[in-house]
């Protein structure tokens, strides 16, 4: 600050010394003097004035370090709240996470409570009785719409009323779809959600429920006599017991069709042709070995008898005429053929013996293998149907998926029909398989055994001779 002060006062000094060449040194120096006393006034003036600027700025810088530090301290304390308000936030937004899960849980349980509901509805009996259920719980079902507490006690409340109706009987005049599939007017009698009956006139039957109609269907085809017959007199009051069908109508449709011998075969497919061509092959080869086994005696003790009297007396055309009268029977053309060859050695007549059971063998084992060989191949053929059947319903399943049952009955009723048919006609060919083959072990038996007794009586007669 000094400097600046001083340049101003040595200029003026030049310059009067060059415009008082001529003055005297004396009047300079005066004049220097009192510049200089002048220039020490201003520069103790200025030191004042630097003074009080300087503690003017030092209050001013003091007042400022405390207004920052008491901003600092605001700050540290903001930045302390604003890291709760952070923490605060993050364990709002977890718990706000969990609630959306819990929310998103319970709206996807809801909407899955309403569609059980819904299907619980489809097949129920009592639902025709009140349409609004489904409309009420329509606003469940949408994907776009959150359930809100109507909604729930809309549930609750259809929940409520199929447990009621579950409990309930009711007789009542009302409208129905009748077998021809037109809508028919009756007395309608349910009994809970599980069975529901029609009188029309003189005609009664089982009602089911049509989830697309929303009315109940009679079931079609034709009830067995004793159930129509006690819905009938249970409806005229005359019998206080009534047939019931628990599974709301399947049973009794199941039943229905059970007679319907045509749907059955065309339930099974291609492969129940074959498989009745078997049955229909075996019934007439049974048929045949029935009447020609059937004809031949296992016992031919009482003919042995006659033949060994007439062979003791030696009266051996009387002995071939008793065979040619029952030529029918094996045993007496295996005696036959060894009257033949008497007075040969016994190995011969062994073999003559023999061959002639051999010759017997075909007519009596006839068509056995054959019958054998069609018991094997029946629940064969239904076991390939059973492979058939799932094969084709896995393609359904592959294609359809496993929402629609009825899309997989298809294939499982061609399984089912087919393994039981195979089976059926199986095991009767089994039975009489084995009740022929026993049959013909009998006879060769027999003629084994007459046999040997003719060799023993022809030898008993040698030893006799030749004493």
């Amino acid at each position: 600050m000094m400097k600046f002060v001083f340049i101003p006062v040595i200029c003026s000094i030049l310059i009067s010394a060059h415009q008082t060449n001529a003055n005297t040194w004396g009047k300079a120096v005066a004049q220097i003097t009192q510049e200089i006393k002048e220039t020490q006034k201003d520069i103790e003036t200025t030191r004042k004035m630097v003074q009080q600027e300087q503690i003017r700025l030092k209050k001013e810088l003091s007042a400022l370090r405390q207004e920052t530090e008491q901003k600092e301290k605001t700050l540290q304390a903001s930045k302390d709240q604003l890291e709760g308000y952070l923490q605060t936030e993050e364990k709002l937004r977890s718990e706000i996470e969990k609630e959306e899960k819990t929310v998103r849980t319970l709206e996807e349980t809801l909407r899955t409570v309403a569609k059980d509901v819904t299907q619980i509805i489809d097949g129920s009996l009592a639902a025709p009785e009140n349409p609004s259920q489904k409309k009420r719980l329509a606003p469940l079902l949408d994907p776009d719409r959150f359930p809100g507490m109507t909604d729930i006690e809309n549930l609750a409340a259809v929940l409520f009323e199929e447990m009621e109706a579950g409990k309930a009987i009711r007789k009542y005049s009302g409208t129905f779809i009748d077998t021809q599939g037109a809508e028919a007017s009756g007395t309608i009698l349910r009994v809970g959600k599980f069975t529901a009956c029609y009188q029309q006139g003189d005609n009664v039957g089982y009602l089911r429920s049509d989830k697309n109609l929303d009315k109940l269907v009679a079931i079609p085809g034709k009830s067995p006599w004793r159930i129509g017959r006690g819905i009938k007199t249970y409806f005229s009051g005359e019998n206080d017991h009534l047939p019931l069908d628990l599974s709301g109508g399947i049973i009794a449709e199941q039943v229905n069709q059970d007679g319907d011998i045509r749907g059955w075969i065309e339930a099974g497919g291609l492969l129940v042709w074959p498989i009745l061509a078997i049955a229909l092959i075996a019934i007439l080869l049974s048929l045949e070995r029935l009447y020609s086994l059937g004809r031949i005696p296992t016992k031919t003790d009482k003919i042995m008898d006659c033949m060994r009297d007439l062979v003791l007396e030696k009266n051996w055309e009387a002995c071939k005429e008793l065979c040619h009268k029952n030529a029918r029977i094996p045993t007496c053309n295996v005696l036959k053929t060894g009257l033949e060859h008497l007075g040969a050695a016994r190995e011969v007549l062994e073999n003559a013996l023999e061959e002639a059971i051999l010759k017997e063998l075909p007519r009596l084992e006839r068509f056995l293998t054959t019958l054998g060989v069609l018991a094997a191949i029946a629940p064969l053929l239904g076991l390939l149907g059973t492979v058939t059947g799932m094969i084709h319903t896995f393609q359904g399943i592959t294609v359809f998926g496993t929402s629609d049952p009825r899309m997989m009955s298809g294939g499982i009723s061609e399984a089912l029909v087919t393994t039981q048919l195979g089976l059926a006609v199986a095991i009767p060919i089994m039975i009489v398989h084995h009740f022929f083959d026993r049959r013909t072990e009998k006879i060769i038996g027999d003629m084994e055994e007459k046999g040997t007794a003719l060799m023993t009586i022809v030898g008993v007669r040698g030893e006799r001779r030749e004493k």
